[in-house]
């Protein structure tokens, strides 16, 4: 080696170790959430937000809300928000229940549950603790039932699976051989199950809105009301949506409209899953619930967003 490569591969070398340097100083920013629903996000940067608390972002997270208001088969227009959040770590995506735990089948204000986990952002769940609930019910990993043959009429309802690596899958109207196949597809497929969410209707999968037929739901597809639903649109990217709106009011979406919506703005939505809606409909963002839903009901759970930036010296 002469001595103008040998300067030149020492520069290289310099460059490359400095940007190996970056790279783990980047990981280290980033600390993975424990994945017991007792453990909460990081506490946000403050400086993180922006003016309005319209957008969020550090090492660890990025959100952003947005609303829109469009017309549908509700009556007026239909105002829509939804948030745009990416993570670097799937623990980031968790859910949590009143009091963090299921089996005291108590509901409470989604307000309490927000302030108290940390969160970015969140959406309502499936009524998780209903007496009258029937599904498969998982949460950060525990299992905690599979009721999902006990749908009356044999009206199975689809299942939203969330597994280790942040990414969504979907079984249309399940029984519990369905989920317990599909359980162990995953097991090959080396994934695992974290949470595990039954309402539905699946509205999208791959880029495709799925035909929903009322008569194949307990739940009201076919009424314009205030409607949640989820979706992931890329690796550790989601989107969560609230639809102003109420039944009794005939305002609002149809679910089909949610999918088509949806789709709209995100052409190649991997899938898209439809919440409990009406009274249960609550999109929090930063320090506010976003959406309206008239006759506001208590709910058992949340699905949210949580940072997990390394605190910063003095950051409470």
């Amino acid at each position: 080696m002469n001595r103008r490569t040998g300067k030149r591969f020492t520069a290289l070398l310099a460059v490359l170790m400095i940007m190996a340097a970056g790279i783990g100083s980047a990981a280290a920013d980033v600390v993975p959430l424990g994945m017991d629903m007792t453990v909460h996000g990081a506490t946000p940067d403050p400086n993180g937000w922006n003016q309005d608390y319209t957008e969020y972002e550090d090492e660890s997270i990025h959100a952003v809300l947005y609303q829109e208001a469009v017309w549908a088969s509700g009556k007026g227009k239909t105002v829509c928000h939804w948030a745009e959040i990416e993570i670097k770590d799937p623990s980031q995506l968790r859910t949590t229940l009143t009091n963090e735990t299921y089996y005291d089948m108590i509901d409470g204000k989604s307000e309490v549950m927000f302030k108290d986990i940390n969160a970015i952002c969140a959406i309502n769940d499936d009524y998780v603790k209903s007496t009258k609930y029937r599904g498969y019910v998982m949460r950060q990993g525990v299992f905690y039932a599979d009721t999902l043959d006990d749908f009356e009429g044999g009206k199975n309802q689809d299942v939203l699976i969330i597994d280790d690596q942040g990414d969504f899958s979907t079984v249309i109207r399940a029984s519990s051989a369905d989920m317990q196949a599909h359980l162990e597809e995953m097991a090959r497929q080396g994934r695992t199950p974290v949470n595990v969410i039954t309402f539905g209707p699946t509205l999208i999968v791959d880029g495709e809105a799925l035909e929903l037929r009322y008569e194949d739901s307990i739940h009201s597809v076919h009424v314009p009301c205030a409607r949640s639903a989820i979706a992931q649109i890329g690796p550790l990217k989601y989107v969560i949506v609230a639809i102003d709106g109420a039944a009794s009011e005939e305002t609002g979406m149809k679910a089909f409209e949610v999918a088509n919506f949806i789709l709209s703005k995100y052409p190649d939505c991997k899938i898209a899953y439809n919440l409990d809606g009406g009274g249960s409909s609550k999109l929090h963002f930063g320090k506010k619930l976003i959406n309206k839903a008239p006759g506001r009901r208590m709910i058992s759970g949340l699905i949210y967003f949580a940072s997990a930036a390394a605190e910063k010296e003095g950051q409470e």
